[in-house]
């Protein structure tokens, strides 16, 4: 079980925090550095997907994932490096690497200003917003590399009283497996309480009453 980035944050109805952000940064860099350990050609296709808020998956289990299923219909060009909309060739698996680089900082940014107005400036520290732009560079050769961020995000775990990285990703997981079994947690102190249950989650399931009163009941301890 999974959500998207963008489904955390709707149902949060505000934006990614800057201890989130690093958070989350961290764990897409450590998935990102498995990934391209496992492709031998520079080939955006050998990888197949453009990082996105739909697209990057946080899981229970504090990790990172992507997919490139069920958002066809999302608008994606601006999470899309240049190069790419440009069709510009790419000489090496670093050049790759940097396309889903772009991407992640994108997705960032997106999730640093979800719902924020217009009026009111994106919130974010001086070092998380330069590993920001240098991930968004629009001169790939100008853009930071994996393991600069990962370099950065471990500079900023030692030099910060900041929880580990998967544990705001399991509070982000929260706001919507919470939201879909009543389950009522605290995080850092700090109090949520959420009782709706997500009708889509029965509406496939025939209309028993025991049927959907196991479901909840299952629901509520995962």
């Amino acid at each position: 079980m999974h959500v998207s980035l963008a489904e955390a944050l709707e149902v949060r109805g505000g934006p990614l925090q800057e201890e989130e952000i690093w958070a989350v940064l961290n764990q897409s860099a450590e998935s990102l550095q498995e990934l391209f350990r496992k492709v031998s050609l520079a080939d955006p296709a050998a990888v197949g997907f453009i990082i996105s808020p739909w697209s990057l998956l946080l899981l229970p289990s504090g990790s990172v994932s992507f997919t490139d299923e069920n958002i066809s219909n999302q608008d994606l060009r601006a999470f899309t490096a240049p190069e790419v909309l440009q069709n510009q060739s790419l000489s090496s698996l670093s050049d790759v690497e940097k396309i889903y680089i772009y991407s992640l900082g994108m997705t960032l940014y997106w999730g640093a200003d979800h719902e924020v107005p217009q009026s009111q400036p994106i919130k974010l520290g001086d070092h998380l917003n330069s590993i920001l732009l240098g991930m968004c560079e629009d001169v790939i050769y100008a853009r930071v590399s994996v393991r600069t961020v990962l370099d950065a995000c471990s500079a900023h775990i030692r030099n910060s009283n900041c929880a580990p990285s998967f544990s705001y990703v399991k509070h982000l997981v929260k706001l919507v497996l919470g939201n879909l079994s009543g389950v009522s947690y605290s995080y850092n102190g700090k109090y949520s309480h959420i009782f709706k249950i997500e009708k889509s989650m029965l509406v496939s399931l025939p209309d028993f009453p025991k049927t959907r009163t196991l479901l909840v009941f299952l629901l509520f301890w995962i």
